[in-house]
């Protein structure tokens, strides 16, 4: 199968519902050998539930190391993660009350056993209440627990919601172990400087940290207190290489055995060309988008912003970009919703962007707001109600992928056809997520992802959200959020989810683009390496990578 004809698979991509898309089933492999994976970041810190450590690489390279209730498959379903719990269940409705029952044989890798006592570290760090100065990057659902309780020799948790959580399911997807954290200090100390400054010293999951040389590489073995499935693999190296094309060059070469990410025009052509490679190439739940400041001098106007993301064209990015290479690739019309995605079985997506105008392209009705509010084009220029020539908007892009840089320029043509000029800063990795962070653009060209439906919006775009960078904030978004928190209902979800989409599609503070397409390419001697379309990557099912076995 070619890589385009590939492509064609990943449904989502083509409308499809995608609940319809056909779980990955693992191959038999023999046990033994090493497998070199290019990764394009090393960690920015150890902390993959930090504010500046929940970033996809980051994700992927940690999932390696933790506790996980529960995983996502190829088709996006959701499941228990019978090797670490026996169950997990909503016993009680009014209260909420969680249970999960740990495995007896669940233990960390120095032995200790993964109990209540890592399950109420973990949600304690992520709750405002409890520790207040934990650099969380989510703290939905862990801020509603007002208690756990311990039975079984902590093999039995219990937890007691304020009011229901509806994504409960989405919790803890990294358990810390509790004590390793008491060697760092208190709360604050051991979240924010021990578990982000030191490489993992133990390991809850089927691989653990052997060496890592920062820029380099890191090595992964196997962890021999694995209580789960076997892993097959006897070393696993992540090799830091930041441009994709270097990767494939690199694949190409046999320096490396796979490499995991987004599909471009270039990399399809390039692996179409290459033989002895096995690629996998699904739909994902990540989107690129484009999110506006919604402050300062000029952006904290709402009718700029208004006409800003009317006049940006989805559609017309679409084709030039993933349309390219995706036959049939379809534009967002929601930044809530990936196209043809269900929930309970009802369709979820509305045409939001319709509704409201933005990403329609449309200059004349752009050009309209902005005369209506004060505003004048003079010789191709913008000029503001007090007759001030507009500032130059800058637009922060990540220099190493290729995509977003191309949907910056793209941005920045079709705004100038209503006298904007933006200047375009496509910051290396060293800077991006600290500029950012730091809110230092007009304009941000970035992606989200949406495993945890409206929650992840949430992460953005409430008052005071870890990673609201905007300076927005909106009671009628934070008032929908915190309902669709304690709606229990499909129907009732999807409806508040959209009446959200909607709210800040109106505020020109968010123009969804198109989905990720992600693609795993691997030597063929090797087998079970899949794309998964959730945020934390190809290394979910780590443990059953493998060279395939002998026929």
């Amino acid at each position: 199968m070619t890589l385009r004809t590939a492509v064609l698979a990943a449904v989502l991509a083509s409308g499809v519902a995608l609940s319809s898309v056909m779980a990955a089933e693992p191959a038999a492999v023999q046990d033994g050998g090493e497998l070199t994976m290019a990764i394009t970041n090393s960690p920015p810190n150890w902390n993959p539930i930090s504010a500046t450590g929940d970033i996809t690489t980051n994700r992927q390279q940690q999932w390696p190391f933790y506790p996980h209730p529960f995983l996502t498959g190829t088709d996006a379903s959701v499941t228990l993660n019978t090797q670490l719990l026996k169950s997990a269940t909503v016993v009680s409705e009014n209260p909420m009350v969680l249970e999960y029952v740990i495995r007896d044989e669940a233990v960390w890798s120095d032995g200790t056993p993964i109990t209540a006592a890592d399950f109420e570290y973990t949600q304690q760090v992520q709750d405002p209440k409890a520790c207040p100065d934990c650099q969380a990057a989510f703290t939905q659902g862990y801020d509603l627990i007002t208690k756990i309780e311990a039975s079984n020799n902590g093999k039995t948790v219990r937890m007691t919601f304020d009011k229901p959580f509806a994504p409960w399911q989405t919790l803890f997807p990294y358990i810390f172990p509790a004590h390793v954290a008491a060697t760092y200090g208190d709360l604050a100390t051991s979240f924010n400087t021990g578990f982000s400054e030191n490489v993992p010293k133990v390991s809850g999951g089927p691989y653990l940290v052997e060496s890592y040389e920062d820029g380099v590489s890191m090595t992964l073995v196997r962890n021999p207190k694995w209580y789960g499935n076997p892993p097959h693999l006897d070393t696993i190296r992540f090799r830091y290489i930041a441009s994709v094309d270097e990767q494939v060059t690199a694949l190409q070469n046999g320096e490396i055995d796979a490499l995991y990410g987004g599909v471009t025009l270039d990399t399809a052509e390039a692996i179409n060309q290459m033989f002895g490679v096995t690629t996998d190439v699904r739909p994902s739940l990540t989107y690129y988008h484009f999110s506006l400041k919604a402050s300062g001098d000029v952006m904290g106007d709402k009718v700029l912003r208004q006409a800003i993301v009317k006049a940006l064209d989805i559609p017309d990015m679409t084709r030039r970009t993933v349309g390219q290479y995706v036959e049939g690739a379809q534009p967002m019309t929601s930044s809530a919703y990936i196209p043809g995605q269900t929930v309970g079985g009802i369709a979820a997506v509305h045409d939001n962007t319709g509704t409201t105008g933005v990403g329609t392209g449309d200059i004349a009705g752009a050009t309209s707001l902005l005369e209506g509010a004060g505003y004048k084009i003079v010789d191709g220029k913008l000029m503001l109600p007090d007759g001030k020539p507009l500032r130059d908007l800058e637009i922060l892009t990540y220099s190493i992928d290729p995509i977003r840089v191309q949907l910056a320029e793209l941005a920045q043509a079709q705004l100038a056809k209503i006298g904007i000029t933006a200047v375009i800063d496509a910051a290396d990795r060293s800077r991006y997520n600290p500029e950012a962070r730091a809110g230092n653009f007009d304009i941000h060209t970035t992606a989200t992802a949406l495993d945890l439906g409206a929650m992840s919006l949430a992460q953005w775009y409430q008052t005071g959200a870890a990673r609201n960078y905007f300076g927005y904030s909106s009671p009628v978004v934070d008032d929908l959020v915190n309902q669709i928190s304690v709606t229990l209902d499909d129907a009732k979800t999807v409806d508040l989810t959209n009446q959200l989409d909607v709210a800040l599609l109106g505020d020109g503070i968010v123009v969804p683009l198109f989905p990720i397409t992600n693609m795993a390419v691997y030597a063929d001697k090797f087998a079970n390496i899949f794309a998964n379309p959730s945020k934390y990557g190809t290394t979910m099912n780590i443990e059953e990578w493998g060279l395939k076995a002998a026929q």
